[in-house]
């Protein structure tokens, strides 16, 4: 699929020149991304757009594109792939909705449209999807306008919509992405050809999927034992209950498929589950970021109590284990926190504004036998009540993110206040470490880590 990923040429069926219009935001889009190949805009009724020469239709194009992107009336698309396919264009990306998804009549015309393309070689990525995008090609094939910055986490939906808000909270988080691919209703290029062409792509460390449906349980149960083998695979499933499940059925024209057989799938080949969509944003950060506990003791800093409290009920609940501090530990940390403090794990800072005195602390229990560190609440003093303390938190801020290069452990950071208010959040983030907004998240996060690296180690695949 290389062609498709990586096209030399495409060209944009339905180009427009007006800007409310899906073709011509695609081919702004594809322009302003800084695509260096060739674009080729297609529209009988222009003669250029954008400051490029139009064609009137895809037979009149110079050379042979790589990649078609269609997006004209439905009723069209048949010829239009049709033409791709004389052409000998091997791909194209159908954005064009009003198929399966809209009821009988739509299920005639996509079976259309897919027999053209079979009889004319062309693999189609959609019909009613939202495009593509690949940060190592500055392909965005795509209608929104958020995408985020390279990076290694690649990310396969069913849903447009759900797609684009991942993408739109990568740019603004500061985390990059490799490849974004919108199947819609998937009638032809099938979700596990994505996830095998996603395990042997070297620019995706993550695998993110959102799904409503499996279209041929065997070809994804096989192409799930090769990417978990390989691959961190993160999965959010929806349209588990009757309500869903016909949802989905309007949304892609999805058939849905028993719940428990799925999750008893993801189970037995490592597969994280996500929860929701914030939860799946936050694991494909983490699974990106951070490196895999090698065990499942944690150890907790936070600046007061109550977090503290919140995070050993949370980690005990998760099966993560609060190991009690050595005495040798202790008699270091007694170097650090005031005569009162507690001598226990967590170790509760107990409002202090000593800044070196967090970092310390971190660094003592990343550097002793603990396999991960929470830290809660760090340079919230400083944020609401003592802005003269700010600088220095962000200076160890700094420092407490380098911890995980160096140690090769992962910290979970909860700043409560969130990035909007939070210097030391927005630092934490530009250093690559990801930051939860709470302690049920971060442990959420932590405990299918620690599952997955067990897993991992206990089990082998063929």
């Amino acid at each position: 699929m290389d062609e498709l990923f990586f096209p030399k040429r495409i060209c944009i069926v339905g180009a427009s020149r007006d800007p409310l219009a899906l073709g011509h935001i695609i081919l702004k889009n594809v322009l302003s991304g800084g695509f260096s190949g060739d674009v080729y805009p297609v529209n009988p009724k222009c003669e250029s757009l954008l400051g490029l020469k139009c064609y009137r239709s895809v037979r009149e194009l110079p050379a042979v594109p790589d990649l078609a992107i269609v997006s004209v009336p439905a009723v069209t698309v048949p010829s239009v792939v049709g033409e791709c396919g004389e052409k000998g264009i091997p791909y194209a990306v159908i954005i064009t909705a009003g198929f399966k998804e809209t009821g009988e009549r739509g299920m005639e015309l996509e079976r259309e449209v897919l027999k053209v393309a079979k009889e004319k070689g062309v693999r189609i990525i959609g019909p009613n999807c939202m495009g593509l995008y690949n940060s190592f090609n500055n392909l965005t094939a795509t209608f929104t306008l958020m995408v985020p910055k390279q990076g290694d986490i690649s990310f396969i939906s069913q849903s447009g919509a759900v797609g684009t808000t991942m993408l739109a909270w990568a740019k603004k988080a500061g985390i990059g992405f490799s490849k974004f691919i919108s199947i819609g209703n998937e009638s032809d290029i099938s979700l596990p050809e994505l996830l095998s062409y996603l395990s042997n792509d070297p620019t995706t460390r993550v695998i993110t999927v959102y799904m409503e449906s499996v279209k041929d349980g065997r070809t994804f149960v096989d192409a799930l034992r090769r990417v978990a083998s390989n691959k961190p695979t993160i999965i959010l499933k929806v349209g588990s209950t009757p309500s869903g499940a016909k949802a989905a059925a309007s949304h892609t024209g999805a058939i849905a498929v028993e719940s428990s057989i799925l999750e008893g799938i993801f189970r037995q080949f490592s597969v994280v589950q996500a929860k929701d969509t914030e939860e799946l944003f936050e694991l494909a950060y983490a699974f990106s970021s951070l490196p895999l506990p090698a065990g499942r003791s944690a150890a907790v800093v936070s600046s007061g109590g109550g977090w503290a409290i919140e995070c050993a009920d949370a980690l005990e609940s998760s099966g993560i284990h609060l190991k009690p501090l050595s005495e040798s530990l202790i008699r270091e940390l007694d170097g650090l926190l005031p005569p009162y403090w507690s001598r226990r794990n967590p170790l509760d800072m107990v409002a202090s504004i000593n800044s070196e005195a967090y970092y310390r602390a971190v660094r003592l229990l990343v550097e002793s036998d603990f396999d991960m560190v929470f830290l809660i609440g760090y340079g919230v003093l400083g944020s609401i009540a003592i802005p003269a303390a700010v600088d220095k938190d962000v200076e160890y801020a700094k420092k407490i993110s380098e911890l995980v290069r160096i140690f090769g452990k992962p910290i979970f950071v909860v700043d409560v206040l969130g990035e909007e208010l939070s210097e030391c959040a927005r630092t934490f983030r530009r250093h690559n470490l990801p930051v939860f907004r709470t302690v049920k998240s971060a442990v959420r996060v932590a405990s299918e880590m620690v599952r997955y690296s067990a897993r991992l180690r206990r089990f082998s695949f063929s």
